[in-house]
């Protein structure tokens, strides 16, 4: 692999692509502790963002219909790396808000009111429009290969191919 993720070291299974994944989820979000000024370091973990692709990995396969279990190489190979993007990142502004609203403090003394700037509604307004996106894309996913799935891949004949020959044609008949 390129690149190690932190706090993720020897654990089995982790592809390229996962690793290539998780690292531009954290481009897409710009965490990055340069651009981060009011935090020391990066706002996600690594292991963090992993789960986050592992819960949005749960949410895909267990909406139905059901077509299975999916990992991320899977979506990948069906070009759905936007909505998976949109998922991962709906999940993780979702933990971090939580994070930014049970760490608000609002402190008054003496008259002067000292406060922790609260983004927590800011962040869900941000995950709400990013999970929109991701289910929309998932709901349309998940029919087209429901759909594949029940026609396979010779597809289905309609009675015109019978009144045409088509269907003789095709089957030597």
């Amino acid at each position: 692999m390129a690149r190690q993720l932190d706090g993720l070291e020897g654990v089995e299974g982790l592809s390229e692509a996962f690793v290539t994944f998780v690292i531009s989820i954290r481009v897409f979000m710009r965490d990055h502790p340069d651009l981060n000024r009011l935090i020391s370091g990066e706002e996600s973990t690594d292991r963090m963002i992993c789960w986050a692709v592992v819960d949005m990995l749960s949410d895909f396969s267990s909406t139905p219909p059901l077509l299975g279990a999916f990992s991320l190489d899977d979506l990948l190979d069906l070009n759905a790396y936007r909505m998976a993007r949109y998922g991962t990142i709906s999940v993780l502004l979702e933990s971090v808000a939580m994070l930014q609203t049970r760490n608000q403090l609002n402190f008054s003394d003496g008259g002067v009111s000292v406060g922790v700037s609260d983004k927590g509604p800011q962040l869900m307004q941000w995950a709400q429009s990013f999970d929109a996106k991701y289910q929309q894309a998932r709901d349309k996913l998940k029919i087209a290969l429901n759909i594949e799935g029940i026609m396979g891949s010779s597809g289905v004949h309609s009675e015109l191919a019978i009144v045409n020959g088509l269907l003789a044609a095709e089957t030597g008949g």
